[in-house]
């Protein structure tokens, strides 16, 4: 049995997290299935009686499952979990105020102490496999030294927990997101970026050697570690210079240069939306490298061909549906493509959306103008229509709006018309206009009543604003994700179609 102490001062990032409690050896001792993993156990001074176990399964376009679980009066729990694949997941017990100090070394070479307040996030995290069963035990006022546990593997347990402590505390995280990206200059940012990286191999590499840690686990760990590096390098320069928005960034012309040994060749399945994430930051960086060099560059899907492996590349192409949702991409998994299974995963969560699809008809919804009269979508048939779904309370939509109105007085005149829709809700009807007012907006604006931006919100996957459509001139989709008005993306989309 283990006694692990710890604590998990948080902030600045997500991060991944399982917390648990349970003592129930006969259940722990009991066979258990190999497409289930069993969490039993006691967790004493818990504030609700039902808290959502939430976790991540690395398996196919799986996306984050929350299951609500049941304690009893004295805190205890048992969770049954049908899965076919590794997870790793979190129990919230609450939070508490703290005050955190530590030391680290500046780029000077000074050795400073930094006392903050943050907020000690009352959690316990578990790398689990099919055919798992973890008895837990633990008092959610005191984790830090009434955490113990025993079951199968719990070598794996062991060392999520101790590589979290060692490496996502505030202090890495205050490192990490703040100090080094924002302090270091590009080479000596990449040497720091390796030195962590270096050290995380050989916690992982010792435990390796003492402990009996499960295959899966230990890949998990190497290639996500190894793609957060190269996603950390890449994402540098950006982020340096919007913490020194008045300060030039001097960056070496072969600054990316360590890009042309990346090479990706693990499952997005079996490693996770993290792990897609950073190696989706690297490709479309090596793409812009390569087109930058290559006037006749191949269309971006197709340049993946000598990128990824054959069906690394079907993964992202499916992972790449979320924030692309396009013919190009969906024709890929037809019931006649390469991986028949992949596909009909596919369909299956994507079918929905098909509405977004070029070429299909926009929905016959009504809006509201500025005069209270009805608007059809349909009435803007006959040009182009470039449409902004935004609200009065949404920063990134306001911070669009001049690019919006250049471009209307660039294109006034032309095949193409554009529309503002706000999503305002209609307790803010005044403000939206007093903001249409204020800003002095002109041309077509409009607002959704609930009805039509709960239609527009299903058939276009919106889950946030701003958010930008391009229509034809029959009211056809040319693009259910169009550029922003500040992206020269979008100039191209035009030119495309000779707006």
């Amino acid at each position: 049995m283990n006694n692990l102490k710890f604590k998990y001062p948080i902030l600045l990032a997500l991060i991944f997290f399982v917390g648990l409690g349970c003592e129930d050896k006969e259940a722990s001792k009991k066979e258990i299935r190999n497409d289930e993993i069993v969490l039993v156990g006691q967790v004493k001074n818990i504030q609700d009686t039902t808290i959502n176990f939430s976790y991540y399964q690395y398996k196919f376009l799986e996306d984050l499952v929350n299951v609500p679980v049941d304690f009893d009066s004295a805190g205890k729990f048992k969770l049954q979990l049908k899965v076919d694949s590794p997870v790793k997941g979190w129990f919230s017990f609450g939070k508490e105020s703290i005050t955190e100090e530590f030391t680290y070394t500046t780029i000077a070479g000074i050795d400073t102490t930094m006392k903050t307040g943050t907020f000690d996030f009352k959690m316990v995290h578990l790398f689990l496999k099919p055919g798992d069963s973890v008895s837990i035990n633990l008092d959610a006022r005191d984790i830090n030294s009434s955490l113990t546990f025993s079951g199968t593997d719990d070598d794996d347990i062991v060392f999520a927990i101790k590589e979290d402590q060692a490496f996502n505390d505030y202090k890495h995280k205050y490192l990490k997101n703040w100090y080094d990206v924002s302090q270091r200059e590009p080479e000596d940012f990449k040497q720091n970026a390796d030195k962590l990286y270096e050290k995380k191999m050989k916690f992982l590499n010792d435990f390796k050697s003492s402990h009996n840690l499960s295959s899966s686990l230990v890949s998990f760990y190497e290639t996500n570690n190894y793609s957060s590096l190269v996603s950390a390098k890449v994402s540098y320069p950006g982020i340096h210079e919007l913490y020194n928005k008045n300060k030039e960034l001097n960056l070496p012309n072969d600054y990316y240069a360590f890009l042309n040994n990346v090479k990706i060749e693990k499952s997005i399945a079996e490693n996770g939306l993290g792990y897609f994430f950073n190696i989706q930051g690297i490709l479309k960086k090596k793409y812009e490298l390569y087109t930058a060099n290559n006037p006749n560059a191949k269309e971006f899907y197709d340049w993946l061909k000598d990128e990824l492996p054959e069906k690394v590349r079907y993964e992202y192409m499916a992972y790449s549906l979320r924030s692309d949702f396009s013919n190009r991409i969906y024709s890929e998994f037809d019931e006649s493509g390469n991986y028949p299974e992949m596909s009909k995963v596919v369909k299956t969560k994507y079918k929905h959306l098909e509405g977004m699809l070029e070429g299909s008809e926009a929905p016959d919804v009504k809006f509201e103008n500025t005069q209270g009269a009805s608007v059809a979508l349909k009435e803007f048939k006959g040009k182009y229509t470039y449409i902004d779904l935004w609200a009065t309370w949404c920063g990134p939509c306001i911070k669009e709006i001049p690019s919006l109105q250049k471009l209307e007085k660039e294109y006034h005149g032309k095949n193409i018309q554009f529309v503002s829709v706000s999503f305002d809700k209609e307790k803010d009807h005044q403000k939206w206009l007093s903001f249409i007012d204020d800003k002095k907006l002109t041309g077509n604006q409009l607002i959704a009543k609930k009805e039509t931006n709960d239609i527009l919100s299903k058939i276009y996957n919106i889950k946030m604003i701003p958010r930008f459509i391009l229509l034809d001139p029959e009211g056809k989709i040319v693009d259910a994700t169009a550029p922003f008005p500040s992206d020269p993306l979008l100039i191209e989309l035009f030119k495309k179609h000779n707006i």
